[in-house]
């Protein structure tokens, strides 16, 4: 496995973690319309990067359409059915539930030849997400941040929709991940025209779904813009060399880092302060992700296998 596309995809983690720093200040923006310009914003700033490295042409001649297609939906439907899930069940289970895909790529990778299985991971996984759960419990401004219609989940009764919007998501990320796996002669410029296929689908629900209300704050615009070049845009780069060429058993252990960090970005840039649970389970993930790292040693296998 190459190390350094390891490396690369823990950026798109790391960058992933401030999602809900900036979904909390987008304020009652719709989520397909936050979406929509987000991509767009991604798009643009990736076609400018190509253009100026003179691999715009190539980048579209070495996509193939399937690909662009699929990708760019699964781009766009994990964040319409994670939005959905958040706004129609509670917010612990449909946390836990949408975050169970880093669990759900460690346990295919047990039965696939996609990469080298190994228990420590899923161990490692296992302890993670128990981690990730207390984290999701213990935040009680979690439905507030990342609900960006404004309509918490404390006074919308949960539906059987709602738990299955969450499962989906997962669902749609994990195998996304996975698949993205095989298509690694695709250059990473192809997230470019992904991107652009999920801005389309984004404008397309947008203004059959939601309000045409565009007259946002200048802090509105600030917010939306680091959603655009950071938790979507860059991050999907990143995410896309990461599955390629890295360790993706790994990458998906090291997801679960993704909420304790972001609790930590809420507490230190917003309102959020940080409770002795959310300690308690950040310390909880950290030892889930140590015990991923382990690696028995050549002799320790053959014990294993005399």
């Amino acid at each position: 496995m190459n190390k350094q596309a390891t490396g690369i995809g823990f950026i798109a983690i790391f960058l992933w973690s401030s999602l809900a720093l900036f979904t909390s200040q987008i304020g009652s923006v719709p989520p397909m319309l936050t979406i929509a310009i987000t991509f767009s914003m991604a798009s643009v700033f990736l076609t400018i990067v190509y253009f100026v490295r003179g691999e715009l042409v190539q980048s579209w001649k070495d996509t193939p359409l399937k690909s662009m297609l699929l990708s760019g939906a699964s781009y766009f439907f994990y964040h319409f059915f994670y939005f959905y899930a958040l706004q129609h069940s509670p917010t612990l289970l449909a946390g836990i539930l949408a975050y169970s895909w880093p669990l759900l790529i460690i346990m295919c990778l047990s039965s696939r030849k996609l990469s080298t299985f190994n228990w420590s991971h899923f161990i490692g996984g296992i302890i993670a997400l128990m981690g990730t759960g207390l984290m999701i419990h213990s935040s009680t401004q979690m439905s507030t941040i990342l609900d960006t219609t404004s309509n918490h989940n404390t006074s919308t009764s949960p539906t059987i929709l709602g738990y299955f919007s969450a499962f989906i998501a997962s669902l749609i990320w994990g195998s996304y991940s996975l698949a993205n796996r095989r298509h690694s002669s695709v250059p990473s410029s192809c997230v470019l025209w992904n991107c652009i296929v999920a801005a389309l689908f984004s404008v397309s629900f947008h203004l059959v779904l939601e309000p045409h209300v565009y007259n946002f704050s200048q802090d509105t615009w600030i917010a939306i813009l680091g959603l655009g070049f950071g938790p979507i845009g860059v991050a999907f780069l990143c995410w896309d060399i990461g599955t390629k060429r890295g360790d993706l058993s790994l990458l998906g252990v090291l997801s679960y880092t993704a909420p304790a960090l972001s609790i930590l970005w809420t507490a230190l840039f917003g309102e959020q302060t940080i409770v002795n649970e959310q300690i308690i389970a950040g310390v909880i993930v950290v030892i889930g992700v140590l015990i991923a790292f382990y690696r028995p040693t050549k002799r320790q296998l053959r014990d294993d296998h005399s």
